[in-house]
C-alpha cells in the first residue's frame, strides 16, 4: 500500500487495536483481490529510532507478514504501525503480538493452507 488515499480511507473506516510493539489498523474490501491477496502498508515513526532501526523493524515486520501471508483473508487492506518498543523486542514476542493482534481483528483465515 502506497497512496496516502489508501492510508486515509483505513484511518476513517478501519479498526485498529494496540499491542506491546504494533499498532495494527484493518479494513476489509474485497475489490482490492483483483489486484493481490491483501495490501499492507508499514509506518515506522522517529520515535522508532534512527534510520537503521527504522529500516530493521520494517524488514522485521515484512517478514511476520510473510510468514503468516497465507493464512490473512483476502481483500484486507492492513496498516502496521511499530511502536517505539519494537527496537528491544524477539522475534518471538514480535511474532506473538503479531499473531494476537491479527486473531482478535480477524485478519486470519480459519483454514490454516
Amino acid at each position: 500500500m502506497k497512496r496516502s488515499s489508501d492510508f486515509a480511507r483505513l484511518r476513517r473506516e478501519g479498526k485498529s487495536r494496540a499491542g506491546r510493539f504494533l499498532v495494527i489498523s484493518h479494513v476489509h474490501d474485497p475489490s482490492i483481490v483483483t489486484h493481490s491477496p491483501f495490501l499492507v502498508g508499514i509506518i515506522t515513526s522517529r520515535k522508532v529510532g534512527i534510520a537503521v532501526i527504522r529500516n530493521r523493524a520494517r524488514r522485521r515486520i515484512r517478514a511476520l507478514v510473510d510468514e503468516l501471508a497465507s493464512q490473512i483473508v483476502p481483500g484486507s487492506m492492513l496498516v502496521v504501525i511499530a511502536r517505539y518498543t519494537i527496537a528491544k523486542a524477539n522475534h518471538s514476542d514480535l511474532s506473538r503480538d503479531w499473531e494476537r493482534l491479527g486473531t482478535k481483528m480477524g485478519i486470519f483465515s480459519s483454514v490454516q493452507a
